[in-house]
């Protein structure tokens, strides 16, 4: 019954969202960001991960298409407690073609969590407008996320397991973007 009323809710936003395009000046953004991936491991186990949580950006919107921004953000994987917090630069465009108006938008920058590496999250979604000033985005892309990771050597010698690390080395994980926000 809940996916039924969902449906309808979103029909009902697109038809009567207004294709309105952002005006020059100050533009915010406050998402609810979901990613997952699915880890394949040495005995065929596949562990699935969900990552949860909200970003910010704001910045400039230089004319009705292109706006540049900053942000940061905060997502959690709740299985082994871990986070993602990423610093971002947010360079999007949005488009209208009559009442249609997707966008597309890259977040580029660094992930400060697990000893860091490589923040990367395209998309394209679809901006419902509400109001003069107001819009919610629905988007869906790719994030990308690199941290270091330790390796270790386990051995056993005379009836005692030995655990010696002996490097970290870098790891990059690409999992797959559902974003729902708003713009302000």
């Amino acid at each position: 019954m809940k996916r039924y009323i969902i449906i309808m809710l979103l029909i009902a936003m697109a038809a009567t969202a207004m294709a309105r395009q952002p005006e020059r000046g100050y533009r915010g953004f406050l998402d609810w960001n979901n990613d997952i991936a699915t880890e394949r491991y040495d005995d065929d186990l596949k562990i699935t991960n969900y990552y949860s949580g909200i970003s910010t950006s704001h910045g400039y919107q230089f004319n009705p298409n292109i706006f540049l921004g900053v942000g940061i953000g905060v997502e959690n994987y709740r299985s082994l407690n871990r986070y993602i917090i990423p610093a971002y630069l947010h360079l999007r465009t949005d488009q209208k073609f009559g009442i249609f108006t997707p966008f597309g938008e890259v977040r580029i920058g660094y992930n400060l969590t697990d000893g860091g590496g490589i923040y990367f999250s395209p998309a394209i979604g679809y901006r419902f407008n509400w109001g003069r000033k107001l819009g919610v985005n629905l988007g869906v892309g790719l994030t990308v996320k690199g941290n270091k990771v330790d390796i270790y050597e386990f051995s056993y010698y005379d009836g005692t397991y030995i655990i010696q690390s002996l490097k970290r080395k870098n790891e990059t994980k690409c999992l797959f973007a559902i974003r729902l926000g708003i713009d302000f």
